[in-house]
């Protein structure tokens, strides 16, 4: 699969920030077109296709995925920032920014994550309950579609983490899209119960870490939020009332404020990576 096209470079010292926004999903790069108009002028937001989300991409839906995968398409995106870029992530694209921070921490120079789904953080007592609600859900997806049930297990999908009834609100083209992106979603699930990343490697990262999440999310999503906090040295966490997991896409005038752009701009350049 081709890399994304790699940005021009720009001096280590630019008073501007690049913000990297990797989307949810069954979504797309257009799912951050709404927040165009909450930025500061300093700050550029680029907004790429994950996996087998881009216009002609030649994804293979039989083949094995890993969340390695998706960092490894995306690391020219970062190679070409001497200074580090902000990473920006919602749901699955919030794992994926993870996964940037952990391969190359000297590139990033903040995260900001709206409810990441790292399930492999739900290992410890306490929480194997939520951990086994998260993979109940994997389960029902990929089984539906593996038996090309796709519309069922989209209505699965989005009435878990948009609420009972959110399916039958959506209009025909848009169920038709998230239909079709089921089995990539069913590759995502794969991925992310493979996750086995442990604890003390979070303990690495330590640029600063900002994790929102709705108070009327999942209980896993919230609770993984919840672990990151503890376990980052630089990590704080806010919850967002009446917002649940989709926030970021159904109130992003909201969740645009909440993320402080205009703190990413103070946020110390990296030292020139090698």
């Amino acid at each position: 699969m081709p890399s994304p096209a790699p940005l021009p470079p720009r001096g280590p010292h630019s008073e501007r920030a690049r913000v990297i926004a990797l989307h949810s999903s069954a979504s797309g790069a257009r799912q951050w077109e709404p927040w165009r108009e909450f930025l500061p002028g300093a700050v550029e937001l680029v907004a790429p296709d994950l996996i087998g989300y881009e216009d002609g991409g030649s994804w293979n839906p039989a083949a094995l995925l890993e969340l390695a995968d998706e960092a490894q398409r995306l690391a020219p995106l970062l190679e070409r920032e001497p200074g580090g870029v902000h990473l920006l992530g919602h749901s699955y694209g919030g794992a994926v920014a993870l996964e940037l921070a952990l391969r190359w921490p000297q590139r990033v120079r903040s995260l900001t994550l709206y409810e990441p789904v790292r399930f492999g953080l739900l290992q410890a007592p306490g929480t194997r309950a939520l951990r086994a609600q998260a993979l109940e859900l994997g389960q029902a997806v990929s089984a539906l579609v593996r038996e090309q049930r796709l519309r069922e297990a989209a209505e699965r999908f989005v009435d878990y983490w948009s609420g009972a009834g959110a399916w039958e609100a959506c209009n025909g083209r848009r169920r038709a899209g998230i239909a079709q992106a089921m089995p990539k979603v069913m590759a995502e699930f794969g991925a992310l119960f493979a996750d086995a990343v442990p604890v003390h490697a979070w303990r690495r990262l330590a640029m600063p870490v900002r994790l929102l999440c709705g108070n009327r999310s999942p209980a896993p999503t919230q609770r993984i939020a919840e672990l990151l906090v503890q376990i980052c040295p630089r990590a704080t966490l806010q919850r967002l009332e009446g917002l649940g997991h989709m926030g970021p896409v159904q109130a992003p005038a909201r969740v645009a404020a909440a993320v402080d752009f205009r703190r990413m701009l103070l946020c110390a350049p990296q030292a020139a990576a090698a």
